[in-house]
């Protein structure tokens, strides 16, 4: 299920109502992530201070995945610029450009 995230307290409920669904309490998702209850509180609560670090710990240890929506730039050269400055930082892109300048999904 995808879900459009637009704030950290948007990011924190998700969390809460998945940790919820999987029957952890808070003490517990913090044991398993390797945080304590109180960052996992400041998490679900929507604090816009919490580490980034530290969530991407807890959104994996409750199964949820993250991905970012980056707009394509019109014309070919500025396509492949993209591409080879986001290879170059190491991203794994699941998209690659086709011959006639076209993004599609890698398979």
């Amino acid at each position: 299920m995808k879900i459009q995230i637009q704030s950290v307290k948007d990011m924190g409920a998700i969390g809460q109502a998945v940790r919820k669904s999987q029957d952890f309490d808070q003490a517990t998702l913090g044991a398993f992530s390797g945080s304590g209850i109180n960052f996992v509180s400041q998490f679900e609560n929507g604090k816009t201070t919490v580490e980034i670090g530290r969530v991407f710990e807890l959104l994996d240890t409750l199964g949820i995945k993250l991905s970012i929506d980056i707009p394509v730039p019109h014309g070919l050269e500025a396509k492949n610029s993209l591409m080879k400055r986001l290879k170059r930082a190491g991203v794994d892109v699941d998209f690659e450009l086709t011959k006639n300048g076209s993004v599609a999904r890698k398979l």
